[in-house]
């Protein structure tokens, strides 16, 4: 597929975050590493990966080398956290709803309709309670190195256009593994169907299921516009990727080798993040070619936002109480201060 979206300004900040090689009094030693994901080559994800992996050879002076895998060739988010907690793996990228199953409090991210647009998402996840989650994964044998941008998640279907949330009733749809977005979907009518990314095109193109959610990045290099219809624009979820490093991996490297890939992974993220949402921005043109696309009335917004009221409240005493108030009061002050 033809790039049409344009890259000059991405060539300029890739020059402006590369880190400068280290100092002769930094204790870098020579390590090969891997750095895995489930999304294909073409998607912002994967395109991150391989700047990280620059940043961090060149910060360290070629001595630390990050191999990349895309795709889910070595599996898909769940089996990846877990080669990162048996030290088989180094580094993955993972969805942020995937790590639900482990640090409950990561559902807050899943919450319906939460996030407006990309500057509170920034505000929050780059601010003290983006780091207080990430803290959280060190208990489980993770090591949080930031949160990167998948986007606001649309709908695509083989059956109708979604035009109020009731269009969505009767139809399977893929989510991923999220008890929040299993909860949201089902309760609008539709069957919701917890599937890795990779195994998705298929069960869309034999009609396994009908329907899945993702940003337009993700819906064009997952060549989802081949197997489906209809693409609804109901930004309904803000999705993150997480990078995570294994402790045990982590565990392995000094103090000077831990920093420069601490800020490589920052360099890389900001790259990551306008790569998609230049992408996002431009491949949704593209598919409004390729799909029969639609936008929500701001009304019947209003309707879809109301109705993941109730779930956010169910959702609120598992998470725990406390920790929910103090996100959504955090929220609450970004939004002030944008004003």
């Amino acid at each position: 597929m033809k790039k049409s979206f344009h890259l000059g300004a991405l060539a300029l900040l890739a020059g402006a975050v590369l880190a400068a090689p280290v100092g002769a009094s930094a204790q870098v030693r020579e390590h090969t590493l891997r750095l895995s994901t489930g999304d294909p080559a073409a998607a912002p994800g994967p395109m991150g990966n391989k700047r990280f992996a620059e940043l961090v050879d060149k910060a360290s002076g070629g001595k630390i080398k990050i191999k990349t895998y895309d795709s889910a060739m070595l599996g898909n988010d769940v089996q990846m956290q877990g080669m990162l907690q048996g030290g088989t793996m180094d580094f993955a990228l993972v969805g942020a709803p995937t790590l639900g199953g482990l640090v409950k409090e990561f559902g807050v991210l899943d919450f319906p309709f939460s996030f407006r647009n990309v500057q509170e998402v920034d505000a929050m996840l780059d601010g003290p309670m983006g780091t207080q989650l990430l803290d959280k994964l060190q208990p489980k044998g993770l090591v949080g190195l930031g949160f990167w941008e998948i986007g606001f998640r649309q709908v695509t279907n083989s059956r109708r256009g979604i035009t109020k949330w009731e269009d969505l009733e009767g139809l399977k749809i893929r989510t991923v593994q999220s008890a929040v977005f299993r909860e949201f979907f089902n309760s609008t009518g539709a069957n919701a169907v917890p599937m890795a990314i990779n195994e998705v095109y298929t069960a869309l193109e034999t009609k396994a299921i009908d329907a899945q959610e993702n940003p337009p990045s993700i819906v064009s290099t997952q060549k989802f516009f081949e197997v489906q219809k209809y693409l609804s624009l109901t930004n309904h979820i803000y999705t993150s990727y997480v990078l995570l490093a294994g402790q045990k991996s982590w565990d392995k490297l000094n103090a000077d080798e831990r920093k420069l890939i601490t800020e490589a992974a920052a360099g890389a993220r900001n790259y990551e993040r306008q790569i998609a949402r230049e992408q996002n921005a431009a491949l949704l043109v593209q598919l409004r070619k390729q799909m029969t696309v639609n936008d929500l009335s701001p009304a019947e917004a209003a309707r879809f936002a109301e109705k993941a009221k109730p779930v956010q409240a169910k959702f609120s005493s598992t998470l725990g109480d406390d920790f929910v108030k103090t996100w959504l009061a955090a929220l609450d002050k970004v939004r002030a201060g944008n004003k």
